[in-house]
């Protein structure tokens, strides 16, 4: 059973990974939770369950340093979320400063042969107590780690509450309706409570283990503690199932996307916006004049990427303004625009070299602007300028 919880999680962490990093970054840091959770329960089937001794040694041993990473990941996931900010800064990095201690500390194991990492392994597991008396990191005692993993995630616990009431206010811009801040709040109180639950609990367990004389391996895996600590790691994914719309971030997306069959002119889109009473109507329109004045489309690599760093937008806000206020996918806006800076070049010197056109224009080549040029008009620019000269 314990396996299949794993890999649920790790399933989870992948959907999370893939099918939202475009729109919303933050969930890089959900997804890692998810990954290092579904680590610690690996760890414990090849403790308790497993008869593996490369599994105890990878999961056990090589991996130590990663259960160190779920307090970091936790607090980063909350601040971008708060802050409607994914962005690190240099000071960030110091809390990753107990995955390099635990690095360093089991660093011998690296180093350690072969056979004797795999007889630690057997003898470990024929008796897991041997666990309680080991000893080979350079800094602390190797079995600190088991109460270590749960203490870190529960500073870092406290560090996202106080982190909370300094920014909970900052949650939502004043523009954005009530629903989705309570909703949002809903959903960080909730996963901040199931994860401190799931820290105290294994804590618990692994202080009883610790100070416990004998522990068979039997009453360890069937233990009503070692239940909790399942259905507690087991909760965050499943909240993730119940609150699938905070995924996308701000603002949550209830409604459905209307399909862009039609055919809307860039200067068209305006007066969808200007129709819309969307709290990120600003933004669109911010959006639209900063694209139209700066001509950031004649470059090449203009793509939501560099449009959210210029704008100091989140990646998720212009998505959602494209895909709900503006009615345009970005990319046909950005096509448009600058097939008609190319034809106003054209206008102005038929003359003019056509590769010189595309340059200027924001292509990288002749063919991506003659197949921009034919989506857009019907007809290759070449064709273009001869139905120009003859007129």
């Amino acid at each position: 059973m314990l396996i299949f919880l794993v890999l649920f999680k790790l399933v989870v962490s992948l959907v999370l990974a893939v099918f939202n990093f475009r729109v919303n970054r933050n969930t890089i840091y959900l997804s890692g939770v998810l990954v290092v959770i579904a680590l610690f329960g690996l760890l414990h089937y090849s403790i308790f369950a497993s008869d593996s001794p490369t599994m105890l040694i990878f999961m056990g041993v090589y991996s130590i340093p990663t259960y160190y990473l779920v307090g970091p990941f936790l607090y980063f996931y909350f601040r971008s979320t708060l802050l409607d900010n994914s962005k690190i800064y240099p000071v960030d990095y110091l809390h990753y400063l107990p995955f390099f201690i635990a690095l360093i500390n089991v660093f011998p194991s690296f180093i350690r042969p072969w056979n004797e990492t795999l007889d630690l392994a057997n003898q470990i597991l024929a008796d897991p107590n041997y666990l309680k008396t080991l000893n080979l990191g350079w800094i602390y005692p190797s079995y600190f780690n088991m109460i270590g993993r749960p203490i870190c995630m529960l500073i870092y616990v406290g560090l996202i509450i106080k982190m909370y009431r300094e920014h909970s206010n900052e949650l939502y811009r004043n523009a954005l309706p009530d629903s989705h801040r309570i909703l949002m709040k809903k959903w960080l109180m909730l996963l901040l409570t199931v994860v401190t639950f799931a820290a105290l609990s294994y804590l618990a367990g692994a202080f009883v283990f610790m100070y416990t004389p004998h522990v068979p391996k039997q009453t360890v895996m069937h233990s009503p503690l070692t239940l909790i600590v399942m259905i507690a790691f087991l909760m965050i994914p499943l909240l993730i199932v119940i609150f699938p719309q905070v995924l996308y971030g701000i603002p949550i997306v209830k409604k459905k996307r209307k399909s862009f069959d039609h055919f809307l002119n860039a200067s068209e889109v305006y007066k969808y916006v200007n129709k819309s009473d969307d709290p990120l109507r600003d933004d669109a329109l911010r959006i639209l004049d900063s694209i139209r004045e700066e001509k950031w489309y004649l470059d090449p690599e203009f793509n939501v990427d560099i449009l959210a760093s210029k704008l100091d937008l989140p990646k998720h806000h212009i998505y959602y303004c494209f895909n709900y206020i503006i009615k345009s996918k970005f990319t046909s806006l950005r096509s448009q625009l600058r097939i008609e800076y190319a034809k106003n070049l054209l206008s102005l010197d038929m003359e003019m070299d056509v590769e010189l056109v595309a340059q200027q224009s924001g292509y990288s080549s002749v063919q991506s602007f003659n197949r921009a040029f034919v989506e857009e008009e019907g007809i290759n620019v070449y064709e273009y300028i001869n139905k120009i000269k003859r007129k």
